[in-house]
């Protein structure tokens, strides 16, 4: 039986939605299964808690974690982080 291949899929700048395309924002954000790259729902919480935003997997581990969590508050958490994060998503893309 052939191992789960756990990295992500790869993102370029043309995958950044704008603010308001709701549904963008939550394909970038599943497009980064931080339990499954963090190995569990607390490693993927810790990696985002810890993030320098320095490198592109921390910066997509803290917008998968906004999802979540607007997902189980039924709020615009995934919004708000993509405003914050959209600049380090474009820094990191671009180096």
């Amino acid at each position: 039986m052939a191992e789960a291949d756990n990295r992500p899929k790869a993102i370029t700048l043309d995958d950044l939605p704008s603010i308001d395309d709701h549904e963008g924002l939550v394909d970038l954000a599943a497009s980064f299964n931080g339990y499954m790259v963090y190995g569990s729902f607390q490693g993927a919480a810790e990696a985002a808690d810890r993030s320098t935003r320095s490198t592109l997997d921390e910066v997509r581990a803290e917008l998968f974690m906004a999802y979540r969590v607007g997902n189980h508050r039924c709020d615009d958490t995934l919004i708000v982080m993509y405003r914050e994060l959209e600049p380090y998503f474009r820094r990191l893309l671009v180096d």
